[in-house]
Parts: C-alpha cells; structure tokens; sequence
C-alpha cells in the first residue's frame, strides 16, 4: 500500500522548521516568528480575551434581534452568536470582540430597524400558536431564526424592530380565521393560558393594558361565570370582578346569599346565547363554518341550534338558511 505525503514546506518558513528542519534559513524563520508574537503578546495585548463583556452585549443585542442578523452585522459565524448567546465561550479574538462591540451600530441602520413595544406582537404570536401554529411554522412564515421566535413567544423581548412587528401583524391577519395543523401547539397554549385570536380586539391588541375577552363578557361577574360552566381559564378582570360582587353583596347571608349566587350562576351559564352571539359576529366576518366550530369549541349542530334558539328577529331566516 501506498502511504501519501503531502509536500514539505520550502525553505525559510516556519512549517518547514516545525517539521524538524534546522536548516539556517528555517532557524531564522522561526525566530522571526517568535519575536513578532512576542511583540503582538507586549504590545497589543494578547491574541484572545476575556468574552464576558462580548457575551453581556450579544445576549443583549438577542433580546431585539435574530442569530442570523447578528452574525451578519458582526461578520462572525452563526455558531459564535449561538455559544455566546448560551454562555459557552470563556474567550474571543481580539477581532471577534472589536466586531461584536461594534455590531449594534450595524444593526441600527438595518431597514426595519426601528423598534417597538413587543407586547402586541408577542400577543398574536401567542394567539396563532394557540390557533395550531407552532412556532416552526411561525419561523418560517416570517423568515426568523426559530430560536428568535421561540424568545418572542416566551415574553423574553420587550422591543422587537418595526419590520418583524408588521410581518407579525402580516401573517396574524393572513392565519387568524384558519385553524393550523398542530394540536400539539394547541395544548401548549392551552397549558400556559394564551389566549386564542378569538378573544382579542384588534382595536386593543397592542394595548399594554388591555386583556384578553375569553368569555365575551370578561370584566364581569358574568365571565366569572362563564368561566367555570365553561372551564375556561380564569383571567384576572374576572377574578377581580367577581371578588367586587362579594364585596357588593357582603350584607347578604345564608341562603339568601346562595340563592343569589345561584341565580347569577344561572344567568351566565346561558352558553346557547353566547354561543349564537359570537356565531353571529363570526358569520358577520364571512369566516367558513369549520372555522366558526373551530373558534368556538362546538359542532356545526350545535351552532346552527343556538343560532335558531337565540336569533334576533330580523336576521333568523337569514343565518337559519345559513345554518342549514
């Protein structure tokens, strides 16, 4: 068998001295070498830092912007953004560092760059995956790096570029009356309570304060309700509104008291009428049936009876034509 050799360096290099010769000229070569990293070592300090500081404003620069937009600012690899972000390196080159340092710059003047609350957009995101799109799905309708929507979903941004809130907005609009294909994603959201696309106002989205309308009456004892006939997971209006009407009928006692729990009880857990309010306003929005059952947690039998019970007057032949 034939063993190959790769060719040996010429003469007056340093790799020709690292293989053993001690020719005069590869003696020299291997001097310079060394007084010049002696030099570089005194001079400019050494070659490789320290990467606490680079590892603070990377995990930082994380928070707004994806893996892959940060290493394109920066010129490093993929791979140095990703061990930095998970606190793997203990050091950088020199090179790595000025670039890192200097990468927010880069990515200030990016088109799209100008940031905003991320409270809205997280919300829609949330809204799709409790929808059925998980977050793969989501990555790649909105060309993000899984990982980058993964940390939106997870609440950890408080500022997102303009850019990556519209193609939010974009796809919330294009996704919100389909249902997506993953119940695995489904009960992810159920699990951690976000709310679905139905129980938010466009209008309010974006309003730090605002809340999800689970029930359609949330801020009230009636959601309160709701709530529980429909085992729903409590939101804090409700909550809130409850303990009010406590406080409210706190002169009441015994059975008095039951009586009137009961009987707001009995009126909130009208489930036909809410349901036919809310087939109504989504028929209104021309959505299909299958999207409507969906939404809604209930047959298209179901749907189509609560329409006919709970019709208003002037629009019951309409919607029961529908329904049918």
């Amino acid at each position: 068998m034939t063993t190959y050799l790769s060719p040996s360096p010429p003469h007056g290099e340093r790799a020709r001295y690292l293989r053993g010769c001690r020719c005069t000229k590869c003696v020299d070569a291997n001097k310079r070498y060394c007084k010049r990293y002696q030099y570089e070592r005194h001079t400019r300090g050494p070659r490789r830092v320290d990467a606490t500081a680079v590892t603070a404003e990377v995990q930082r620069l994380a928070k707004t912007w994806s893996h892959n937009q940060i290493a394109a600012a920066s010129g490093c690899s993929g791979r140095v953004i990703f061990n930095l972000i998970h606190g793997q390196l203990k050091n950088v080159s020199r090179t790595s560092e000025r670039r890192l340092l200097r990468a927010h710059m880069a990515l200030a003047h990016q088109p799209g760059a100008a940031l905003v609350d991320a409270e809205g957009t997280t919300r829609r995101g949330r809204a799709l995956v409790a929808f059925g799109y998980d977050r793969t799905y989501l990555a790649g309708t909105l060309q993000m790096h899984v990982d980058a929507v993964g940390r939106l979903l997870n609440g950890k941004q408080q500022l997102v570029s303009s850019s990556t809130a519209q193609a939010m907005s974009d796809a919330y609009q294009q996704l919100a009356s389909t249902p997506g294909p993953s119940n695995r994603a489904r009960m992810r959201a159920a699990g951690l309570q976000w709310a679905p696309p139905w129980a938010w106002d466009d209008d309010t989205i974006d309003d730090p304060n605002a809340h999800p309308d689970w029930t359609g009456h949330c801020g009230t004892d009636r959601g309160y309700h709701l709530h529980k006939a429909e085992h729903i997971p409590m939101c804090t209006p409700c909550e809130e509104a409850h303990q009010q009407w406590l406080a409210d009928h706190q002169h009441l006692k015994g059975a008095e008291l039951r009586s009137v729990i009961i009987r707001a009880r009995g009126q909130a857990s009208g489930r036909g009428a809410a349901l036919a309010e809310n087939a109504r306003e989504l028929l209104a929005q021309e959505l299909s049936w299958e999207a409507i059952s969906t939404r809604l947690g209930a047959d298209q039998g179901q749907i189509a009876a609560a329409l006919r019970k709970y019709q208003d007057q002037d629009q019951g032949h309409q919607q029961m034509g529908m329904a049918a």
